[in-house]
């Protein structure tokens, strides 16, 4: 696959937003934070996931690591919940910095969830 695998991400996420950008940089190695702008402004933008989150999961300066990986949780699960499929990627490795393939390949089915006019209200209570 080589190192191509975060342009279909940058090339999807640019359709819906325009911060944070969509650049080569963050998405070869996504950093929690980043990861919580895109879904803050892919929620903001298509409502995908709109009260999945509450409090200070919505702080995107969240430092805890069991904080990090529970809000990764709950987003891959959704995201599985409505594109139908498991996706391969495991929170904890996410959070370690580690398979940004794999953390890029959840970001495109979240992407695909949240572009899809699935309502996600049945799924998030």
């Amino acid at each position: 696959m080589g190192d191509e695998y975060w342009q279909a991400t940058a090339e999807m996420y640019t359709q819906i937003f325009q911060k944070p950008k969509m650049t080569q940089k963050l998405l070869m190695k996504p950093p929690f934070r980043y990861l919580h702008d895109i879904f803050t402004a892919t929620s903001s933008t298509t409502g995908y996931g709109r009260g999945l989150f509450s409090g200070e999961e919505l702080d995107s300066k969240i430092t805890e690591k069991e904080a990090k990986i529970n809000f990764l949780v709950k987003l891959i699960q959704l995201t599985e919940l409505v594109v139908g499929e498991e996706i391969d990627v495991k929170p904890t490795k996410i959070v370690a910095g580690l398979e940004p393939e794999k953390t890029n390949n959840f970001l495109q089915a979240m992407f695909r969830a949240a572009t899809s006019g699935i309502d996600t209200t049945p799924h998030v209570q």
